[in-house]
């Protein structure tokens, strides 16, 4: 996964964790062309979809706008036209169309001038005509079933969804915005969907069910934001998730993740290595009580199976946690920090086999 491409997905990765935009994300990636709010709000099952297209500005762009009609009493926007009789209401009509000799003025239909022969001559005068001399004046209707004759029958509209029959007054215009991902944030928004299905799959694999954007409140009473909420067993379990952070971004997910860690367990994926030294010790103190667990690799791709083995490590409990005061934070006596468990050194951040 490419951290120029990763950036351009914005200042956080939190929106790919709501399930409604991942499902407009994935309608886009599969569209070969782009599709308007309501073509994705049908695919996807989404019903926010403007909400979920706001918060994506940077990465799905507008494609285009065109215009078109809805009836609002059944939700139509594509139709079949209706002519009928306006006297008996049949739908069997012929229309011929009304012509004007030019040479004497004699105006009726173009059929009145057809011989027998096939050639045209004026019923008034009988002078041969040809387009030259006829000119085009309108059409005429003629219902086959009470003989009536018309210059204009009536139209309705049959909803080529509803079956339902419409009236032109019934309509109302609409204008229609069509989207598509930016090229540039294409493949890093693919790569992002997999790896957050892989991490689905890992939890569910473990008997977790999966809660998307899980929100706590830490023991300084601010009120944060995970990626997953992880229930099974009993327990819950939160993730989070930092995929090419800057050091303060990485320094906000730890601290969040330490806050929170005194009233649920937390895991902490960060991908790639984080270099910054200062964050490096921070991320390796053992502080007691804290059930965080820290976990970077140098590879995205490798954080489902580091969360596969954290969640088989499991977490202390809080009273164990109690216990430990005066002593780190960490495995249980007697044997060092194994990797993947905060206190691990060295290196001073967890990293991947």
């Amino acid at each position: 996964m490419d951290c120029a491409e990763v950036q351009r997905l914005g200042e956080s990765l939190a929106p790919y964790c709501d399930p409604g935009i991942r499902a407009v994300l994935a309608e886009l990636l599969k569209a070969k062309s782009p599709l308007t709010a309501r073509q994705i709000a049908e695919r996807s099952g989404v019903g926010a979809v403007e909400e979920a297209l706001s918060r994506l500005s940077g990465v799905v762009r507008v494609a285009g706008t065109s215009y078109g009609t809805v009836a609002r009493s059944t939700g139509d926007t594509r139709f079949y036209v209706k002519l009928s009789c306006p006297f008996c209401g049949s739908q069997d009509l012929e229309r011929e169309e009304l012509v004007e000799h030019t040479g004497c003025g004699y105006v009726g239909r173009l059929s009145d001038f057809r011989t027998k022969d096939g050639s045209l001559r004026c019923p008034r005068c009988g002078s041969p005509v040809d387009g030259s001399s006829l000119r085009s004046i309108g059409f005429w209707y003629e219902c086959n079933s009470c003989h009536q004759t018309f210059p204009r029958p009536n139209i309705s509209l049959i909803g080529a969804d509803s079956g339902s029959e419409v009236s032109p007054e019934q309509l109302e215009p609409v204008k229609e915005v069509s989207y598509a991902l930016s090229e540039e944030a294409a493949p890093a928004v693919r790569e992002l969907l997999g790896l957050l299905g892989r991490l689905e799959g890992v939890a569910s694999s473990r008997g977790y069910a999966v809660s998307w954007r899980f929100r706590l409140t830490g023991k300084s009473g601010v009120l944060h934001e995970f990626c997953m909420g992880l229930d099974g067993g009993g327990s819950r379990v939160l993730v989070d998730l930092v995929i090419c952070g800057d050091p303060p971004r990485v320094l906000r997910s730890v601290t969040k993740a330490f806050d929170a860690s005194a009233e649920l367990p937390v895991i902490l994926l960060i991908a790639p290595e984080v270099e910054d030294a200062a964050l490096r010790v921070l991320m390796s103190a053992a502080i007691t009580g804290l059930r965080a667990r820290i976990i970077t690799s140098g590879d995205p791709s490798d954080l489902p199976a580091l969360l596969e083995r954290a969640l088989a490590d499991g977490f202390p409990s809080p009273s164990a946690g109690r216990e430990a005061q005066g002593h780190q934070a960490g495995p249980s006596r007697g044997r060092a920090p194994g990797r993947g468990e905060l206190g691990y050194k060295p290196p001073p951040a967890i990293g991947a086999a």
